[in-house]
């Protein structure tokens, strides 16, 4: 399996920090508590989990729409800086199968950070799954140092949800 470089702390030497803003409102807790084992181990990438309390996410940055099925309940983004993020609403929410999703973007689009992306019924949510956790993972890692996540409640577009240390 892989081993997390998500960090509590910035490393102690970093060329550069990139700030991320948080794409959805709400509590930001460690991917650990996600109640699924392919993303606590890493199989998604590394990041964090936003417990969301709005209904719309936003684009971080700037970049372009990689994947986002017609279920509407994850998205991929790649950032102009060649950082590729990937973001689920909820845990198991394929089975929902697009009901309580809305795509506002398309496959191939460009972005722009704070744009709106995907809304989501978070009452449904609430109702139909499990946990509503959601990953905000960053999947090619590979030059990265460390991803500091900020543990705390955030806005969307306003605060910022994680620091990466290149």
């Amino acid at each position: 399996m892989f081993t997390s470089i998500v960090k509590s702390s910035p490393p102690e030497t970093y060329k550069k920090a990139l700030a991320v803003g948080s794409p959805i409102s709400g509590k930001i807790v460690p991917m650990q508590q996600l109640p699924n084992a392919l993303f606590t181990h890493g199989m998604y990438g590394d990041g964090i989990a936003i417990e969301p309390s709005g209904y719309q996410l936003y684009a971080p940055y700037t970049g372009v729409i990689t994947s986002l099925p017609h279920t509407g309940h994850c998205i991929t983004l790649t950032a102009s800086n060649g950082l590729r993020f990937y973001m689920q609403l909820g845990m198991n929410s394929h089975t929902m199968l697009g009901e309580g999703f809305k795509r506002i973007a398309k496959i191939g689009q460009t972005y722009q950070a704070g744009e709106v992306l995907l809304e989501f019924d978070l009452v449904k949510m609430r109702q139909s799954l499990d946990s509503t956790l959601c990953p905000f993972m960053l999947q090619n890692c590979q030059k990265l140092s460390a991803i500091q996540g900020h543990y705390h409640q955030v806005i969307a577009t306003q605060d910022v949800a994680m620091t990466l240390f290149i």
